[in-house]
């Protein structure tokens, strides 16, 4: 019988050794990234799981806000420094962080995706991108094409100018009883600016220079629009959005400018409601354009994030256009920032949200000035003087000139 040689009998054990410790020992922990975002778990959650397939070792840790107080409590996570590595921002945030310096640069990591999504001037500036456009969000003017038919309209041809939106609400109006023809937005904090600039940027109206230095508010272009947008109180209901859309999914409504949420709430509420959806009128057929409000959800970094290539990278899977498709198919609220998306499947099959993706190409970004949100506030509290018949709409757009005057000014 042959002996062992002790130092390999002493190896031996010490392998022995060592893999009983290994086996005993703890598993690596998965590095965590944190994403502060606005959708409802369930929406979200499937796509973050895809993520950590895709990156074994890393965890999403994720973090629902609120619109009512995702801005302040971002802002102070930006103040504080204990700011996520990830986060979802509103685009009309965006302005005041470009202005804080505190977000992080993601020029080279995104140069390759420029000529795949729009909305980059939602989250660029200088000529560099502080973020990576995710999802898209505008308004369309939607009809109700019974209501149409009742009062002798074509609902096979939705109005395209001024004057044939006025003729159909009035129109509508005439049928009497509960129905009334056009939803006029009432005074409502971060909606009636939406609703009334499309009209103002279809005329050939504007808010700011192109170099951010003055305020160009005042001008024939735009007391014209707001002329024509308090004309159409005689033809309608002048209520908040919420209850514009209940009288439209109701059948009391007959058109009003709303976003694609409704196409949810009518799939749940109203699935019998025959209706239709094309894009905001034009002051005339052969002059202005469809304008629109373009808005959407940005995902950005901070300098201070722990973990700031993971989170591009995160950043960077959310936006892969099968993805953002996902995401929208669920929410049915917003459409993927992804180019040529309304050449997909799901939107071949759905022209009604397939035409919101066509309003996209003429929708108006809001100025990436700090001061934009008490800018937006000026307009809307102007506008809405205005529309309860304080203010004439001449005046309205005089006083709204000189309050954003005054805070371009403070800059």
């Amino acid at each position: 019988m042959s002996r062992a040689r002790p130092g390999l009998l002493a190896g031996a054990l010490l392998a022995a050794l060592l893999a009983a410790l290994l086996a005993c020992a703890p598993a690596p922990r998965a590095q965590t990234i944190v994403f502060w975002q606005f959708w409802s778990a369930d929406v979200v959650a499937p796509l973050l799981a895809g993520f950590e397939r895709e990156h074994p070792g890393w965890k999403v840790r994720m973090e629902q806000l609120t619109w009512q107080s995702g801005l302040e409590k971002i802002t102070a996570a930006v103040a504080s420094g204990n700011v996520p590595d990830l986060c979802e921002m509103g685009s009309t945030w965006m302005p005041r962080m470009l202005a804080s310096g505190q977000l992080a640069d993601w020029s080279a990591g995104v140069s390759d995706l420029r000529p795949t999504l729009r909305g980059w001037e939602l989250c660029a500036t200088g000529g560099r991108a502080y973020g990576i456009p995710w999802l898209m969000g505008t308004r369309a003017l939607f009809y109700n094409k019974t209501l149409f038919a009742r009062a002798g309209l074509d609902s096979t041809r939705p109005p395209e100018t001024w004057e044939e939106l006025r003729d159909a609400a009035a129109a509508i109006q005439r049928l009497g009883g509960e129905v009334r023809g056009f939803g006029v937005q009432a005074g409502e904090r971060y909606v009636l600016f939406k609703k009334f600039m499309p009209f103002a940027w279809g005329n050939g109206g504007r808010i700011l220079s192109d170099d951010l230095s003055a305020a160009e508010f005042d001008s024939p272009r735009n007391v014209e629009a707001l002329e024509f947008y308090l004309s159409l109180r005689q033809s309608g209901m002048l209520e908040r959005q919420d209850m514009l859309d209940r009288a439209f999914k109701e059948g009391r409504l007959g058109l009003e400018v709303s976003g694609a949420w409704l196409f949810r709430s009518i799939a749940r509420e109203a699935p019998g409601l025959r209706y239709g959806v094309a894009l905001v009128p034009r002051p005339e057929r052969e002059r202005g354009f469809h304008a629109s409000f373009a808005g959407g959800e940005v995902l950005v970094s901070f300098a201070a994030a722990k973990q700031p290539r993971a989170a591009l990278e995160l950043a960077r899977y959310l936006a892969r256009p099968e993805n953002a498709r996902a995401l929208a198919a669920a929410a049915m609220s917003v459409q993927p920032a992804s180019l040529g998306a309304d050449t997909s499947a799901y939107y071949r099959d759905r022209p009604n949200e397939q035409l919101m993706i066509r309003q996209f190409e003429t929708a108006v970004p809001t100025p990436n000035h700090p001061a934009w949100v008490d800018m937006e506030a000026a307009i809307e509290d102007e506008v809405e003087q205005a529309l309860y018949g304080k203010k004439s709409a001449a005046r309205a757009v005089a006083d709204a000139q000189r309050r954003l005057a005054e805070l371009v000014a403070k800059q």
